[in-house]
């Protein structure tokens, strides 16, 4: 799996690479330029004509740096460096004397602020944008010549490489610091992938991610990680002596009345995850309709609360999903809180669960201090369990998740187009999916299927990583062939044995 890094780990694993292998700093700006260059052969082989956007500072030294390799090969090549020269970093100023010695065409803009009419004229006929103007340290929103050079970039209609991340963008959160940021095709991103490209804005301005090995090593072994492929490697293969009693009991605790369509797919996706029994637990007019379509499972109704009935469900099951449909009614509510004070298995709460749990996190507590418990929040989900509004945790999920992973003892997946998986140790990213997740019954989908993996035998944060990828991986499967738009819920429950 690929690391996940903030500007400051980013920082300290370049320093430590710097002074303590002893790699200057101009050999890893020579590397950065070249993983570009090679991206640009590869993805736009094409394009002849560049032009590439320089700030002060080390970002503009790798722009300067991949220019005169182009030039050298051959480009027409086209350099604009912004700002005042005395405040170029010194990296930036070696770069563009060696530029200067290879006669590579730049221009330094000094202190004039340029508009778009400028960079019109000065770029006329250019194939292919590079965005070299900020990096990882950008702190404030972009203004004056950096302003018009990121909507000129905008509206120019060419393809555009950002070098590292694109201009505008806080690296650890992602969030826009301005009016305007760069909107890239392709970012080539060096060493590790920053938080920032994975999140809030910059995940839609960032496009294609490329990371580039410039030979910056040292990442934590802790920090966090973006889920891949490898992740599958947790689920066992089946015993080949197994029988429908040792492959999962799966508890679903789901759907008030007439509303049966969350448990009816948090149902089908545990089953076609691999649970050996799946028995439904909600209201007795739901039964008829879900039994209908879905038959492998088994159906217990309810009418009111049944304490002993539900007593004798829990001690069945090895696993228990409860949430999906439920509704927060006082039946509801109950039932909740006899799962927190009685289960003895694992639990995975979502949706209504999770509304009716944040009513009363000392009770939640009671139950994390007994059994390993995942959460599945949506960000509003997230807000009424913690208190931070939405719009702050947009910009902070990792925190956020790992907050209240750490205070409450459990596994957090905090959904958003990319999800947030903790616990108290260890983070984890995942976009495995695309947009034509936003669907209704997406979520209880994941529901099932995490559920399914630790009645499997999973661990808490295995079988939410794990479940989590596969969901998402199911429904990007599912699109090659529904198209974004046309994907349903019960298209990603379709494509689970494709990875499974």
């Amino acid at each position: 799996m690929k690391k996940v890094l903030s500007a400051a780990e980013m920082k300290a694993c370049d320093t430590g690479t710097i002074e303590e292998y002893g790699i200057p700093s101009l050999v890893l700006m020579e590397r950065a330029a070249l993983g570009v260059c090679n991206v640009l052969f590869e993805k736009y082989p094409k394009a002849n004509n560049i032009g590439i956007f320089c700030g002060p500072g080390n970002n503009g030294g790798d722009g300067v740096a991949i220019g005169r390799i182009l030039h050298n090969m051959g480009y027409s090549v086209k350099m604009i460096v912004l700002g005042n020269p005395e405040k170029f970093s010194p990296q930036l100023k070696q770069e563009i004397d060696i530029a200067v010695n290879y006669k590579t065409e730049l221009l330094i803009t000094g202190d004039i602020t340029m508009d778009a009419n400028c960079f019109d004229e000065l770029l006329e006929g250019t194939d292919l944008f590079i965005d070299a103007m900020f990096g990882i340290g950008l702190t404030r929103g972009l203004s004056g010549s950096f302003e018009h050079m990121a909507r000129f970039i905008n509206n120019s209609g060419k393809p555009v490489i950002a070098v590292d991340i694109p201009s505008g963008f806080d690296t650890d959160s992602g969030k826009l610091l301005g009016d305007v940021g760069v909107k890239a095709d392709t970012t080539v991103t060096f060493a590790y992938l920053k938080k920032g490209l994975l999140l809030g804005d910059c995940k839609a301005a960032a496009g294609e991610i490329k990371v580039a090995d410039v030979g910056i090593y040292g990442a934590d072994e802790n920090a966090a990680a973006l889920l891949d492929d490898s992740i599958l490697e947790v689920i066992p293969p089946r015993d080949v002596t197994a029988n429908k009693g040792t492959c999962g009991k799966v508890l679903v605790i789901a759907g008030s009345e007439n509303i049966y369509g969350a448990c009816y797919l948090s149902a089908n996706a545990a089953l076609t995850t691999g649970s050996g029994l799946v028995k439904v637990y909600t209201h007795k007019n739901n039964i008829q309709s879900i039994q209908q379509n879905l038959p492998e499972a088994m159906y217990l109704g309810y009418d009111d609360f049944n304490e002993t009935e539900l007593l004798e469900q829990i001690k069945w099951a090895d696993t228990i999903l409860i949430g999906p449909g439920l509704g927060i009614s006082e039946v509801a509510v109950n039932i909740v809180n006899t799962i927190q004070k009685s289960a003895q298995v694992p639990v995975v709460i979502d949706a209504d669960g999770i509304n009716i749990v944040a009513k009363n996190l000392p009770l939640f507590d009671e139950l994390t201090g007994r059994v390993p418990v995942i959460l599945t929040p949506h960000l509003k989900e997230m807000e009424r369990l913690c208190g931070v509004p939405v719009k702050d945790i947009n910009y902070d999920m990792e925190k956020v998740a790992k907050d209240f992973a750490v205070s409450h003892n459990c596994v957090v997946v905090l959904k958003n187009h990319t999800t947030v998986i903790s616990n108290v140790n260890t983070v984890f990213y995942c976009n495995s999916g695309n947009e034509g997740l936003a669907t209704a019954g997406s979520g209880d989908v994941l529901a099932g299927i995490i559920t399914s993996l630790l009645g499997q035998g999973l661990s808490a944060f295995d079988a939410a990583a794990a479940g989590t990828y596969i969901h998402g991986r199911a429904g990007a499967i599912a699109t090659r062939t529904t198209g974004i738009k046309g994907l349903l819920a019960r298209d990603i429950i379709a494509n689970i044995n494709q990875l499974i």
